[in-house]
């Protein structure tokens, strides 16, 4: 036998299955209602453009070669494609457009306790809109989402790429300066940021804010109002006032007690130039969706078009839901098994018929094994006759019993 396995690699059971399909059928239920249309991106993609876009991903990118010699990847994301079809397909670059998608995403991921090379990804990417009140949706809709499926205690953590990139714009430092500071920021080294902090020819107001970011974060007003006293520049305070106009969205909507502010975050996706956010459940140390507003990407495939989205790793929500007790209780993949020593036209005429009327009935020869619990009911077929715990019983009577499970 060969006991080589692949780490991060594994089957999904038949519970498993239902109950993803579940959360599946409630995410894309949620994305319709504000809509959006159901789309499904390659599952191949060009390597270069994702070299390109996305070289902090490099090593996690599944390659492979195709027949005319191209290196190609799994998909490792999905707003990339969404964005890259939509400039094609769609040229017209005010046209409203609002996607919503499940696919599978070839990148790693870690969990508490769990560890993987691909996960279900979704969410929704709306194309079109530059208003504070799309970045609202968007983080309402992910919100929802999570309330369909049973998670309500979440905590929505929202900032603002276009306040950091403000103040970065007004530092009279080089743009290598500028990227080693934004490395240290998103590490949160706070030792490290403060004295590379302190060697930089800057004001001591450009040098306070610097400082501020990485621990700016906390409930809206008081997080707000700090942001505020640490804005140096018109570009900093028109960030700020297109971030209340997004919360009052959410005010609006009645989730506003789930929002704090935090200035200090970044992304590993350098695309977002505006409203960033990210949303966890129940104090998780790690955010289940995560997404923003990326107004520059599309013109790099030739339409200039603003759009704003997220993404959620449904595989890490399956695991907050398998430790929360909010998954469906697992139920036998069948109703009935029949076991018999020799088949015959009247067993496969029985089975046809109760196939075709909806319920699950596994046959199987009685020398072969099968799980108990795998099935609700076991019955015994021989000789034109069916038994149940010794006793005859007509087709009828299984059915019968099927029906009351």
């Amino acid at each position: 036998m060969n006991n080589n396995t692949l780490d991060g690699v594994k089957m999904l059971h038949h519970d498993e299955m239902r109950n993803y399909d579940r959360i599946q059928g409630k995410i894309i239920s949620v994305i319709m209602n504000h809509g959006c249309k159901i789309i499904e991106t390659p599952s191949f993609e060009d390597y270069d453009v994702y070299q390109h876009f996305f070289p902090q991903l490099r090593q996690q990118m599944v390659k492979t070669i195709d027949t005319d010699g191209r290196v190609l990847v799994l998909r490792p994301d999905v707003t990339l494609p969404i964005v890259e079809t939509a400039a094609r397909e769609f040229p017209r670059s005010n046209q409203l457009l609002k996607f919503g998608y499940v696919s599978t995403v070839f990148r790693e991921y870690y969990g508490r306790s769990t560890y993987g090379k691909d996960f279900l990804q979704g969410g929704i990417e709306i194309l079109g809109d530059s208003s504070p009140e799309c970045d609202g949706e968007v983080i309402v809709t992910a919100a929802e989402i999570l309330k369909a499926v049973g998670v309500e205690n979440i905590r929505i953590d929202i900032g603002t790429a276009a306040y950091t990139q403000a103040l970065f714009d007004g530092l009279p430092i080089s743009e290598d300066q500028k990227e080693t500071l934004k490395g240290y920021m998103a590490e949160r080294n706070l030792v490290a940021c403060k004295s590379y902090i302190a060697s930089l020819p800057i004001s001591s107001d450009a040098r306070k804010a610097l400082e501020a970011l990485p621990v700016l974060f906390g409930p809206y007003a008081q997080t707000l109002s700090k942001a505020r006293d640490y804005s140096i520049n018109s570009g900093m305070l028109n960030a700020l006032s297109r971030l209340e106009r997004v919360y009052d969205y959410i005010l609006y909507t009645g989730y506003a007690d789930k929002v704090q502010l935090d200035f200090g975050f970044a992304s590993r996706l350098g695309y977002y130039t505006d409203t960033v956010f990210k949303v966890y459940v129940d104090g998780a140390l790690y955010d289940i969706i995560d997404g923003g507003r990326y107004d520059q990407l599309s013109s790099r495939f030739g339409v200039d078009r603003p759009a704003c989205g997220f993404g959620m790793n449904i595989n890490l929500l399956y695991e907050y839901m398998n430790d929360a007790g909010l998954l469906e209780d697992a139920e036998p993949s069948f109703q009935m098994a029949v076991s018999y020593t020799a088949g015959d036209q009247i067993l496969v005429r029985d089975l046809m018929n109760w196939r075709n009327r909806g319920f699950r009935v596994a046959a199987y020869p009685d020398s072969s094994f099968i799980d108990s619990g795998d099935y609700s009911i076991h019955a015994i077929y021989r000789n034109g006759s069916y038994y149940k715990d010794g006793k005859a019983m007509t087709a009828e009577e299984l059915e019968a019993l099927m029906g009351r499970l």
